[in-house]
């Protein structure tokens, strides 16, 4: 039996303008909790409150008109309000086709959730449902677009033997090979058996030579998560030109980044950060273009 992945996009409404947790993936989790009890789904339920690192679900932040909304360091004191009447979206990604099944039954028969001292109305949905084998990319490309939508949380491996002497660090840079190992890390848990890959990390390794970066536009970003964790991260983009060295592992990679459209990058994917967008582009005919992504970002 074929291992699903199911993207939801979930549009709603609020009936009267709604004060919101500054990362708005909070209000996303909190929709399809409330959505899934009202239906007796209290095993899925269970699934998503569990302290797992790596679910079977991804809440992205909430979207109007395709901006994320998040509060950084840097946005005004005041809160974040949802407007009454205008519409919203965000994404929900599983892993499973029986926990897919559930979700869109309690979408489907929940058209008015209460949250946040107000109700929102559930307006419609989108679905897209792929197989892990389908994710196949053939390297007939030249290049690679990473978008990073919200704050991409890039962790270093920690050394075993001092694991537990290291602070968390994030870098503030898209290396392939920490792109690379967060992805395939995520695919070995969730893969079915014949579609796992073997030695991740020398897959790391490679992948610093078959993505060449060329061309960039990025952004640090604290986010305001809640009263205490400010996370700081990526947003922004890259363009990596695809160096197929080696067929086999150019596939993997390439694999692994359309995987990332499904369910993000990095660390804390499952509420929202590590949202991206993969991209594959050929070179302009005008070499000199600036559409031309091997011309650096500031022509």
């Amino acid at each position: 039996m074929l291992e699903t992945i199911t993207v939801f996009k979930v549009y709603f409404k609020p009936k009267r303008d709604i004060v919101v947790p500054p990362f708005t993936s909070k209000l996303s989790r909190t929709i399809i909790i409330k959505a899934l009890e009202k239906q007796g789904f209290n095993e899925v339920v269970s699934e998503i409150k569990a302290p797992w690192k790596t679910k079977p679900y991804v809440f992205t932040v909430v979207f109007q008109n395709n901006k994320p909304l998040f509060k950084t360091a840097k946005s005004p004191p005041k809160p974040l309000v949802l407007k009454a009447n205008e519409e919203y979206f965000f994404k929900i990604t599983t892993i499973g086709s029986q926990r897919s099944l559930r979700i869109v039954q309690a979408i489907s028969n929940t058209p008015e959730i209460s949250v946040y001292n107000s109700e929102v109305l559930l307006v419609g949905v989108e679905a897209r449902t792929v197989d892990f084998g389908s994710l196949k990319v053939k390297p007939n490309y030249d290049y690679v677009k990473l978008e990073f939508i919200t704050p991409t949380l890039l962790q270093l491996p920690k050394p075993k033997r001092i694991k537990e002497k290291i602070k968390l660090r994030h870098i503030l840079f898209p290396l392939p090979m920490l792109i690379t190992y967060s992805l395939a890390k995520h695919w070995n848990l969730h893969a079915p058996h014949q579609e796992k890959i073997s030695n991740i990390e020398k897959l790391a390794i490679i992948s610093n030579y078959i993505l060449q970066e060329v061309n960039n536009k990025l952004k640090p970003v604290t986010a305001i998560y809640d009263e205490k964790r400010r996370p700081r991260g990526i947003t922004g983009w890259t363009i990596y030109k695809i160096n197929n060295i080696n067929k086999k592992h150019t596939e993997t990679i390439l694999k692994l980044l359309n995987y990332a459209n499904y369910i993000g990058i990095g660390r804390s994917r499952t509420i929202g950060f590590g949202t991206t967008k993969t991209t594959h582009i050929q070179p302009s005919a005008n070499p000199i273009s600036a559409d031309d992504p091997r011309v650096p970002a500031d022509m």
